[in-house]
């Protein structure tokens, strides 16, 4: 186990490290921007219905994420537990990103089907590369400290690879479609997977010298895993806040392109919107890592949960429906979300020695799995409560929107957002394991272990 990554070699492990991220984005990023908007306005699926396939496949998360967290742990090889699942995941990924944006020429409940089979795909293929990724900075370091700089690294080259789709993705789509929408898309997302590819396969391949630390107790079972977790106050406040800030992320996301597109009149114009989102997040990151450092996860949490309520206020009532202030009022939220960020991926971590202490079995692998299925099934919340609020509306696609339906889109996209924010504000004031509550369970756990080596001889 590495609980010192210093010097170049440490260098060279957080970017590669962090570039896994960065192609994990290629895929969530897409997803999570864009196909809402490509169900409903390019393959003509009902907004409800889009809404209901996504819910359908995080249900079926709940079931695979969990199970792959207890089966990565299980996993014993020369090339440690996570990583061959990474590389050995990659392609599969690939090939199912091109599938979830391929038009089959089918329509009504046919195409509907088709949507949720390969949304289903998509979800398993991404659970069996992610989850592994996800648990491997738990393995590779116990200091909370060095999770904060990996997480750092993880958010700041992640938002590069969000930045790049959020900017070039509708304008890709008309050049490489060269007037057919559906085939730009397929070839849009195609370019995508691709790209990641390399990432993924160099946190799987090239991280020989991170040796991950002996998963404990890889015996537990699914039910042992979340009884653990049941106990684990941190964890589950953590869970609990990180729902209701994606709740309000997806939201606001998924219906930001409806806005331009209908508000303001220039579609790919959300493009600068997403980008500015990204970059910012870029910039923001390490100098709330900073703060982190000074303060604790849990201020720098509610602080920037503060700035991303007061963004989503502003947006609802600002008068200027001009696209620059709009992006200058998106680029507000994201200095706060990319503290909400950095707080979870380096907070989520800390939890698995809470949980070890308190029970005396290591979850970190099954920790990530069940933590990924919640993020997912408020993703998938989400995008059915847009949906459902986008046809209550009156949203109808492609069509010149009422006055009514402009002001419901800037509600959806402000409102509805801030409310579970402010959520997630309240639940993390809770939250009390600070640095050096850490240190002294780390401390703890290696006593236990030195009383174990002793005993067994």
């Amino acid at each position: 186990m590495v609980d010192q990554i210093e010097g170049s070699a440490g260098l060279w492990r957080n970017a590669v490290y962090g570039g896994g991220d960065l192609g994990f984005n290629l895929y969530w990023t897409t997803v999570s921007l864009y196909i809402l908007y490509y169900y409903t306005d390019v393959l003509g699926i009902p907004a409800s219905a889009a809404g209901l396939i996504f819910l359908v496949s995080m249900l079926w998360d709940a079931v695979t994420d969990p199970i792959m967290g207890v089966i990565a742990q299980k996993t014993q090889t020369r090339w440690g537990s996570y990583r061959p699942y990474i590389a050995a995941g990659a392609v599969p990924l690939c090939l199912s990103m091109m599938l979830l944006f391929y038009d089959p020429g089918l329509e009504g409940a046919a195409l509907i089907a088709y949507a949720l089979a390969v949304q289903v795909l998509f979800r398993t293929a991404y659970t069996v590369a992610n989850i592994p990724y996800s648990a491997l900075a738990s393995s590779m370091t116990h200091s909370s400290r060095i999770r904060n700089v990996l997480s750092a690294w993880r958010i700041s080259l992640a938002t590069i690879g969000s930045a790049f789709v959020g900017y070039s993705t509708l304008k890709l789509v008309p050049v490489l479609g060269q007037g057919d929408v559906s085939r730009g898309f397929f070839l849009t997302a195609t370019l995508y997977g691709i790209l990641s590819l390399p990432f993924l396969l160099m946190v799987g391949c090239m991280l020989g010298k991170t040796r991950e630390a002996p998963s404990a107790n890889t015996s537990v079972s699914v039910r042992e895993a979340l009884d653990v977790l049941r106990k684990n106050r941190p964890f589950l406040i953590v869970l609990a806040a990180t729902m209701c800030a994606t709740l309000g992320g997806v939201i606001s996301s998924k219906t930001l392109v409806y806005y331009f597109k209908y508000s303001l009149g220039n579609e790919a114009a959300v493009g600068m919107a997403f980008a500015a989102n990204s970059l910012t997040i870029l910039i923001a990151t390490p100098l709330w890592a900073l703060v982190t450092a000074r303060t604790s996860k849990r201020f720098v949490w509610r602080a920037g949960a503060s700035c991303s309520i007061t963004g989503s206020v502003l947006l609802f009532l600002n008068p200027f429906e001009t696209i620059w202030v709009v992006v200058a009022l998106v680029t507000i939220v994201a200095v706060g979300a990319s503290a909400g960020y950095l707080s979870f991926w380096s907070a989520l971590p800390d939890t698995v020695e809470y949980g070890e202490v308190r029970s005396g079995k290591r979850v970190e692998s099954p920790t990530f799995g069940v933590m990924s299925f919640a993020q997912k099934a408020a993703y998938g919340l989400a995008v059915a409560l847009a949906g459902f609020l986008l046809d209550v509306i009156g949203y109808r696609p492609n069509e010149v929107q009422a006055q009514a339906t402009i002001e419901g889109l800037r509600t959806i996209m402000t409102i509805v957002p801030a409310i579970f924010i402010s959520a997630a504000f309240l639940i993390i004031g809770h939250y009390r394991l600070d640095a050096e509550t850490h240190a002294r369970l780390v401390a703890i756990l290696r006593r236990r272990r030195c009383q174990e080596q002793l005993l067994s001889r």
